[in-house]
């Protein structure tokens, strides 16, 4: 007999200690002293940044967007391994119960994040909109009920095996989801006319039939474990990809991207057996699957908060916290080069090695700390 409650447990535990252990990691590299200054410039100009908004933007049904993107975006960790699919699969009648706590575990961690983001935008709405009586319990609840039903929804959708019609699936219910967050955070007035709302007839009979049609997933069609897994992977892989930057994780299986379209730089260092490695390792970078794309977003990210935050004194701190990210960030370059073969290819020694990933290091923050110069420049003539 198979104690589900116990596979359970067993996964959530070893989970848990690779989650704290690797956090520990992160903190200890500097990433908890960078959020808590950005939190605190970001409260520093945040009612600012309120204030500028304009009269004429529809708030409520802009946050709308946002919530309901967040809400409806449910990925689902469960747990799987490889091992899995030969194991498991032939006690699949008996795995409802393990899948329901990793719903319940999935809709937790996953609320968290969901209550961070009201917290964050909450400011927005007080200050453009009003929030009084019962519309602070609405603000709050309606988004965590949301939630717990696009969890609930999207995991039957997850039986079908094709993914066109789970993408059908899936914009039904941000639809739906949209429009009770605009009905909610408007006060009634979205597609309302003299005070009737007549949009929650059409989203009452879309309800229904969209709850009927994934009835009908769960009794036509069963658990697809190939597609479970590879969410689990991806998942598992994209926490690894940011342990990564801040201490080498050895069950880390390494993505590239051909990326032809910026392979181009590289080829701007001359040419030449004393250049191998810088152009390696600029190749292994901009290939790489994690510190390009993150690298990428630091440097759009810290781009629009200096379009953003007004003052010089802010677009300083803005750069400075940035170039800081980038670096903590690029420290991993030289670790994931000596995991791949093409490093051992060509006559480069360990010397050269390191001086060519401390050369491709600086090149990058050089360049972004000069885009950031330039839209900070920018910005200010204008």
């Amino acid at each position: 007999m198979m104690d589900v409650d116990a596979l359970f447990r067993e996964r959530m535990q070893r989970f848990s200690a690779e989650l704290i252990r690797y956090g520990q990691y992160m903190a200890n590299g500097g990433v908890l002293m960078v959020a808590v200054f950005l939190c605190g410039l970001l409260a520093y100009y945040y009612p600012s940044l309120v204030q500028a908004i304009p009269s004429w933007v529809p708030v409520p049904y802009l946050l709308a967007l946002v919530y309901a993107f967040f809400v409806t975006k449910t990925l689902h960790r469960t747990f799987l391994l490889e091992a899995d699919l030969i194991f498991l699969t032939p006690a699949e009648t008996k795995m409802d119960r393990y899948f329901q706590k990793t719903q319940v575990y999935n809709f937790v961690v996953q609320s968290i994040g969901l209550f961070l983001i009201l917290l964050l935008l909450l400011p927005v709405y007080q200050g453009k909109v009003g929030m009084t009586g019962a519309q602070g319990w609405l603000y709050w609840g309606v988004p965590l009920i949301l939630k717990g039903w696009n969890v609930y929804s999207s995991w039957i959708i997850l039986r079908l095996p094709d993914k066109k019609r789970q993408t059908r699936y899936t914009l039904a219910r941000f639809i739906l989801t949209y429009y009770v967050l605009a009905w909610m955070l408007s006060q009634g007035s979205f597609l309302a006319y003299q005070h009737v709302p007549y949009g929650a007839v059409v989203w009452m009979v879309l309800l229904v039939w969209f709850m009927i049609r994934i009835q009908s997933i769960v009794k036509r069609h069963r658990y697809q474990w190939y597609s479970l897994l590879e969410m689990e992977n991806r998942l598992r892989l994209r926490f690894y990809q940011i342990a990564n930057q801040f201490r080498d994780v050895p069950s880390l299986q390494l993505r590239v991207k051909p990326r032809r379209w910026l392979l181009w730089t590289a080829q701007l260092i001359p040419y030449g057996k004393a250049n191998a490695a810088r152009t390696l390792y600029l190749k292994l970078f901009l290939r790489s699957d994690d510190l390009a794309g993150i690298y990428l977003r630091l440097v759009v990210i810290s781009s629009l908060l200096i379009l953003i935050l007004p003052g010089a004194l802010g677009k300083l701190a803005v750069i400075a916290v940035f170039l800081l990210m980038s670096a903590s960030q690029l420290k991993g370059m030289g670790g994931q080069a000596r995991h791949r073969s093409q490093t051992f290819l060509l006559p480069i020694n360990e010397e050269q090695r390191k001086a060519a990933a401390v050369w491709v290091r600086r090149v990058l923050l050089l360049v972004q700390g000069a885009v950031n110069l330039l839209i900070g420049l920018a910005v200010w003539k204008w």
